[in-house]
């Protein structure tokens, strides 16, 4: 499924101008996708993320590539910690502050939302006591250059939470997973959608993620420790999280 780290991103990953383009369009029916592709699941697996932070009330997080907002929800929801959410696309920070505002009283108080980019983040270093990223890193030109630039806004002792589309962990499962995600998936897109190609897109990516153990090794190339993973849906979405050393 994957070959060498360096061809990821020349194999799918675009301009992020054309990146930004494809989710202003598809940013109405991106919560929809997500819970047909999962089978409901996804929100189930932050909640999971969520807890992986160790947040609490008195903590600031930080949820890169926040899209509609559901990931820096979950993680006010069951730590009760301050997010902030980061994306390029207007349109779907507008739906998640919209979708903050109407799901209770403190999450739209603790909840803000900034138009950025997670290759240069407008933070001080140091300055979360955890970052997550939801189904965005494989959305990035550079995973190497995120993963650093997440670590030098850590404290440290924080945590980096990912969770991401992933292989398989058992091979009879991996020709399956790729049919679904290079044939299924952009099908029931064409159906509900009216931006074929954004979806196209969107399973290209995950196509050409590194799986689990290199996405863990990058991790600990970009200079966090303690990387471990688990995995959910037989392997095609993972869980990993990291600690940035020091004190």
């Amino acid at each position: 499924m994957n070959k060498a780290p360096e061809s990821y991103a020349k194999k799918a990953i675009k301009a992020p101008d054309r990146i930004r383009s494809m989710f202003n369009v598809v940013s109405g029916r991106y919560d929809l996708m997500n819970r047909l592709m999962t089978v409901g699941m996804d929100q189930r697996w932050r909640k999971i993320a969520a807890k992986s932070t160790d947040a609490d009330s008195s903590s600031v997080v930080l949820d890169a590539c926040t899209g509609t907002g559901d990931f820096a929800l979950a993680v006010n929801s069951v730590t009760g910690a301050k997010v902030i959410g980061v994306d390029f696309s207007k349109d779907m920070l507008d739906l998640a502050r919209e979708k903050a505002a109407n799901t209770n009283t403190s999450a739209n108080e603790d909840i803000s939302f900034i138009e950025a980019s997670v290759v240069n983040l407008p933070f001080s270093d140091n300055e979360f006591s955890a970052v997550t990223i939801g189904f965005g890193l494989r959305n990035t030109p550079d995973y190497r250059a995120v993963l650093r630039e997440f670590l030098r806004v850590t404290k440290p002792g924080g945590k980096l939470v990912c969770l991401e589309t992933s292989q398989p962990e058992y091979r009879i499962l991996r020709s399956p997973a790729r049919w679904f995600t290079s044939s299924l998936f952009p099908f029931i897109a064409r159906i509900i959608s009216n931006d074929y190609h954004a979806y196209r897109y969107l399973s290209d990516s995950m196509e050409v993620f590194p799986p689990q153990e290199e996405l863990a090794q990058m991790m600990k190339e970009a200079g966090w420790a303690e990387v471990k993973y688990r995995n959910f849906f037989a392997g095609m979405v993972a869980l990993h999280v990291a600690t940035k050393g020091g004190k």
